[in-house]
């Protein structure tokens, strides 16, 4: 690559305007000591040890109010930073220790100088980032990121961090010019923003998955982006149902999104649907924290981050006169010829029957990729609470989880729809003696894991006919969940066939029952492949040249 991971620190350290530097003698940091001795912008203080070197470091941090970079080689040198780091941590003085390794070593390598610094003490740093090396733009705008985070929060924050590099000793490069970067402009509540910012832009709202939007909280979104013309870019666990709804999985995988947004203003936390990331290739993003934590999405850069809530956010954005765009619209009336052809038995159909017939202020626990994909087809009453285990985004606890939120309020109906994988490895929980006559479960059981038919990473290696054994865990559980499920006291119903299944779903979801309800749904892989192809396919008015399928069983590019 034309920059090493030497430049890119120095560029960000210029960037953030940190100018001081402490520097211990050694191997290690040589280059790094090279390139600040000969960069005027560096003052720079040589102290032999680095135990006294991290401490007067915290005295000119103290005096300065503004971060002070400290620098040794590897192996014991590093240990000596932590009385002083961990004074550092607890007065909040930005101390940022920049410590270098040999990119060769590890802990299984008997070699000198190895030292484990990926786990140190609670109260030595606010964070730790490890830089590798930089091979191609992925390295890049992942070293990137690390940096801005790290940086950032010694900047804005006073708090110490700890930054890992691996050693570079192209001496050379000294003298060459360094790379461009992006950094992060925080902002707190009395921000101000002047309407030129946003004139002439396709300016969009994207929301990850959220707690229960106050009313407050929605009323102000929904009146911005009403009043501005603002598309908000939702998945279901969203959770807002106000104006100017746009459903991502609709305009970015049903359709083929061709007017990207320029600036997004970022709100909520993890996204299932994959597919939003195509919205953020090309805009500026401003991102919203009250707790002022720097998160950005896909590594794309983060040009503001708004230290407030997401309410006073919205509040002094409707004061702005912006000129209204038409973006919402356009990409509104790209939805306005979805068809949904007739499907058959498959994951695609249960969410689309639920999005129907769900009783309205009902909740709706969704388990990860196939079900939740395929959830984010389809919009459902604004009355109910869409939830997803989106956190750590495993296989563990959907059941479970679904069974918690039925306990919390007895009188309001509960479902959840599970893959058959998922189901087993939690179905321990439907023993519990608490849960009551408002839980309902949809499983989808096709036998073994379906999404590994679905998945990119595993279908296009081409081995879809030998996937069953280990990978989608094909065979197990062969007499179904009916024998649990009666053994637990639920109600059992099934169906393996299109029309079972839609003569039951009205019975499912608004029967009077003294008994919690699992609904056994039968499906083949060739069903759940056909379904997909059938909601992205039919819908899209062109297959553009290079565009990456990501749901055929073998991943390609059309053609």
């Amino acid at each position: 690559m034309e920059y090493n991971t030497l430049q890119y620190i120095i560029a960000m350290l210029k960037a953030y305007n940190i100018n001081t530097v402490v520097a211990s003698p050694g191997t290690r940091n040589s280059c790094f000591n090279y390139m600040v001795q000969e960069d005027s912008f560096f003052e720079c203080y040589s102290v032999l040890d680095e135990r006294s070197a991290a401490y007067v470091a915290t005295g000119l941090a103290y005096e300065k109010q503004k971060p002070v970079v400290i620098t040794c080689t590897g192996a014991t040198a590093s240990r000596n930073y932590l009385s002083a780091l961990t004074e550092a941590y607890y007065r909040k003085i930005p101390i940022i220790a920049l410590t270098f390794l040999d990119d060769n070593t590890n802990r299984f390598n008997i070699m000198p100088q190895y030292i484990d610094r990926s786990v140190s003490q609670n109260d030595v740093k606010a964070l730790s980032v490890q830089l590798g090396e930089i091979n191609n733009n992925e390295d890049i705008s992942r070293c990137l990121t690390y940096l801005n985070a790290a940086l950032s929060k010694a900047v804005y924050n006073n708090e110490p961090v700890h930054i890992d590099s691996v050693s570079n000793f192209e001496f050379d490069r000294v003298k060459k010019p360094l790379p461009s970067v992006w950094k992060t402009e925080y902002l707190n509540e009395n921000f101000e923003i002047s309407p030129n910012e946003l004139k002439n832009k396709n300016i969009a709202i994207f929301i990850g998955s959220h707690k229960k939007f106050t009313q407050d909280e929605e009323d102000n979104i929904s009146k911005f982006a009403e009043k501005n013309g603002i598309p908000v870019l939702c998945d279901n666990t969203s959770n807002y149902y106000g104006q100017n709804k746009i459903m991502v999985a609709q305009i970015a995988t049903m359709k083929r999104l061709n007017i990207f947004p320029d600036l997004i203003i970022d709100i909520g936390e993890i996204s299932g649907e994959y597919s939003f990331v195509s919205c953020f290739k090309k805009a500026k993003i401003w991102r919203i924290s009250e707790l002022c934590k720097f998160a950005n999405r896909n590594n794309r850069p983060l040009e503001k981050l708004f230290c407030c809530s997401e309410l006073t956010f919205f509040k002094k954005l409707l004061d702005l006169n912006l000129e209204k765009s038409y973006y919402f619209n356009q990409l509104a009336e790209l939805l306005q010829d979805i068809k949904i052809l007739e499907l058959p038995l498959c994951n695609s159909l249960i969410s689309m029957e639920l999005s129907k017939h769900l009783p309205k202020n009902s909740s709706l626990h969704i388990a990860i990729l196939n079900s939740l994909r395929n959830s984010n087809f389809f919009e459902f009453d604004k009355s109910i609470y869409i939830n997803c285990n989106v956190g750590g985004f495993g296989i563990d606890g959907a059941v479970s989880t679904l069974v918690g939120q039925s306990l919390a309020n007895i009188n309001k109906k509960c479902f959840g729809v599970i893959g058959d994988t998922a189901f087993f490895y939690d179905m321990n929980i439907l023993g519990n003696k608490h849960i009551k006559n408002n839980l309902r479960l949809i499983v989808v059981n096709n036998q073994k894991s379906v999404e590994f038919r679905l998945n990119s990473h595993t279908c296009q290696q081409n081995i879809q006919d030998k996937t069953d054994f280990l990978i989608a865990a094909a065979g197990h559980n062969k007499g179904g969940a009916k024998g649990w499920a009666e053994s637990c006291g639920f109600r059992y119903m099934s169906a393996n066939t299109r029309e079972s299944f839609l003569g039951q779903i009205e019975e499912f979801c608004h029967c009077e029952c003294d008994k919690p309800i699992l609904f056994e749904v039968f499906t083949t892989t060739e069903d759940e492949q056909k379904g997909l192809d059938l909601m992205v396919y039919t819908n899209r008015n062109q297959i553009e040249e290079g565009f990456i399928n990501v749901y055929k069983g073998v991943r390609k590019i059309i053609k």
